[in-house]
């Protein structure tokens, strides 16, 4: 996605550019000023990301985001990495009437779109993934404490880890970018000072894993956060991709599931207050 026309405009965010909003880190140190501020629009959600379409009868609260005089060719560009040009244009928008802006409007937003509960703001926080999902991942965890003979408490721990990499892949996405590569944008997160830190305060030992196809090892450490995001995806694809179970897989499982939940949660209380 090239940069926009004129990059001396200030640029107006309703998304996940928002100031305490998952992507905002991204352009936070090269912001001089942020004023809130309304466009005619309305919005419309894709795949858990917002776009707005232009509507002349009703408005939408956004940002209106000033960067620092010299900056604004980095802060562009830090924007156009994680937005595919497959899903936004650039165009430009008066902001409260007044003031120009630059802004990215959602291409054929007709298209496997839904019009937003409420159509004038975009908050991800409310996304279901981060907050039914992750409930619903505890109450499946306190109601399965131990292992059956049936397999019926693993099978649901597996579905519960499976539901909350859902929620970690829509994390990873809507912070590191918004193509494809999952496992590739997944990887980031141990980079995060906040994982790293949640990882030692909710992991007390080291363990392994193999993968159930080539049988390559895989190692939970409290102090090696690139080893341990590798070690919590492992535990993903063999609960997917496997076919016999073992009693082992239940401790594997509820251990993993126990501790990660821990750790993205703390992930989405420090984001969300960026």
């Amino acid at each position: 996605m090239k940069l926009p026309s004129k990059i001396d405009l200030p640029f107006f965010a309703y998304g996940i550019f928002k100031p305490g909003q998952l992507s905002f880190f991204r352009i936070k140190e090269l912001t001089k000023e942020t004023i809130e501020g309304t466009v005619y629009g309305i919005l419309k959600e894709r795949d858990g990301i917002p776009l707005l379409v232009e509507h002349n009868s009703h408005k939408v609260k956004g940002c209106l985001i000033y960067f620092y005089s010299g900056k604004e060719n980095d802060a562009y560009d830090q924007i156009i990495k994680i937005e595919p040009g497959e899903v936004y244009r650039w165009s430009e928008v008066k902001v409260n009437d007044d003031m120009m802006a630059n802004v990215l409007l959602g291409k054929r937003e007709q298209r496997g779109s839904s019009d937003l509960e409420h159509f004038k703001e975009w908050d991800g926080k409310s996304d279901p993934f981060f907050r039914e999902g992750i409930e619903e991942v505890e109450t499946i965890l306190k109601d399965n404490p131990d292992f059956n003979l049936e397999y019926r408490s693993l099978f649901r721990l597996q579905m519960a880890y499976t539901l909350l990499w859902s929620a970690i892949e829509r994390y990873a996405g809507l912070r590191y970018h918004l193509g494809k590569n999952a496992t590739k944008k997944v990887l980031q997160i141990a980079n995060e000072k906040c994982f790293s830190s949640s990882l030692k305060r909710n992991v007390k030992c080291v363990r392994h894993v193999f993968s159930t196809t080539d049988l390559s090892k895989y190692t939970l450490d409290p102090n090696d956060p690139n080893k341990s995001i590798n070690y919590y995806y492992q535990v993903r694809s063999n609960a997917v991709h496997r076919g016999k179970v073992v009693t082992h897989d239940f401790d594997t499982m509820k251990s993993s599931l126990k501790e990660l939940l821990k750790i993205f949660k703390d992930l989405l209380n420090e984001t969300f207050k960026e």
